[in-house]
């Protein structure tokens, strides 16, 4: 009974149309023309002229000072950010030099992940929902205007959305032990690109490992083996067990500060503040990081219902895609997708595996700051459950079946 309701509900699919080559031509047109429009109006800069904490760190590698100073001046080792990115763009510098040319290859590659993203959307979109909800979700993160501009961040978010996706498309199938191997060794590489997305990471292979009724031993021990290096660098050049980043209490205290809106304040991180920069050299970056988080502690626990207030208005701001207002499309595109999870409540696995990132990822940044391209890495999931959204819609004014989870078929 429930296969032939199966099969129903995907018999109009048949007549379907795969239309994902325009949508990769239009995804590639689009964010060629949002490069181009933003630089007209922003000259471009080389790359050692960005001031990023990534890319500071790249500079001193090349230099061959190390993985050191983040915020453009000799400060000694760091762990203020995992080294993969600042590794992959001292690579770009060490082919292209660090002038404009470095700052274009960058641009380029991020918009190479940004499409191949859009591609994946596509292809999960049609895998557990049918041709035309992949059509919808694709043409959606092909044209949002966030996932047009976060190639232009020199950052790892184009990188981490397409790594997060990855996790997304892979995990239904993950089940026997060399699967778990391989599952292992990409959350390694995750949180040596962006440790933020880890405990996504893990709740995602957690649910592929409750699924399969296994505990991944294997996976756990090629995490712990491919990861171990990290640590021990940090360890071995700071004197201290810093499993991930260093810098969680800077962010505490940028976001949590007597006159602060729930934001990083201007001019008052070590790169661009005399006092701060002089903190920062005199104590050391863990003796200033941790001299933040004391500051950021105190304050939470002598002012409660004003960080209740900043916490809630960072979890606005996160959602509507703006550290500072919201964002039409990216507000529009929350509120489809919470729309699309809603209508997955009869799907519960796949309920579970589209609403874990939603859920996890954004916890840090509701108690430090949240800003735009941080919800960036969010927004091509989003795009798909906006699009389930639109096909249900447009099946119910249709009065054809609307889409079946994938999931929800083969346990049917």
């Amino acid at each position: 009974m429930a296969s032939a309701a199966v099969t129903e509900t995907l018999a109009p699919e048949k007549a379907a149309r795969s239309d994902l080559a325009w949508i990769l031509v239009l995804a590639v047109v689009a964010r060629v023309l949002a490069a181009v429009a933003y630089f007209r109006a922003i000259p471009l800069r080389p790359l050692n002229q960005w001031a990023y904490e990534d890319v500071n760190i790249a500079l001193a590698l090349l230099h061959g000072q190390g993985f050191s100073s983040p915020f453009y001046f000799p400060s000694g080792p760091t762990a203020f950010m995992a080294p993969g990115y600042p590794l992959f763009l001292a690579g770009v510098m060490r082919v292209l030099g660090t002038g404009v040319a470095a700052t274009i290859g960058t641009i380029a590659f991020q918009i190479v992940l940004s499409v191949a993203t859009v591609l994946l959307v596509v292809k999960v979109s049609r895998r557990h929902f049918g041709v035309r909800t992949g059509n919808l979700a694709g043409l959606l993160c092909a044209v949002v205007e966030p996932l047009l501009i976060a190639p232009l961040y020199i950052w790892d978010t184009c990188l981490s959305a397409l790594i997060l996706l990855t996790a997304i498309a892979v995990a239904p199938q993950v089940r026997r032990r060399s699967h778990f191997a391989a599952a292992g060794l990409l959350c390694a590489f995750t949180a040596l690109v962006n440790p933020a997305l880890l405990p996504c990471m893990i709740a995602i292979f957690a649910w592929s490992a409750w699924r399969a009724r296994v505990i991944p031993w294997l996976g756990i021990c090629v995490f712990m083996l491919a990861f171990s290096a990290w640590p021990i660098r940090n360890y071995v050049s700071m004197h201290a067990f810093i499993p991930l980043r260093s810098n969680f209490g800077y962010e505490l205290w940028s976001g949590n500060q007597n006159g602060g809106d729930g934001d990083s304040p201007i001019f008052r991180d070590p790169l661009t503040n005399p006092a701060e920069r002089a903190l920062f050299l005199s104590q050391g970056e863990l003796g200033y990081m941790g001299q933040k988080e004391s500051l950021a502690k105190t304050w939470i626990r002598a002012h409660p219902e004003e960080f209740a207030a900043l916490t809630a208005r960072r979890v606005e701001r996160f959602w509507a895609g703006s550290s500072k207002s919201p964002v039409a499309m990216t507000s529009l595109l929350s509120v489809l997708a919470l729309s699309g999870l809603i209508l997955l409540w009869r799907s519960r696995q796949t309920l579970v595996l589209f609403g874990l990132p939603l859920l996890i990822y954004p916890l840090p940044y509701y108690i430090t700051h949240a800003d735009l391209r941080f919800q960036m890495i969010l927004d091509p999931l989003l795009t798909m459950l906006a699009g389930y959204a639109c096909e249900c819609f447009f099946a119910w004014c249709a009065r054809r079946p609307a889409p079946v989870s994938s999931l929800t078929a083969t346990v049917s």
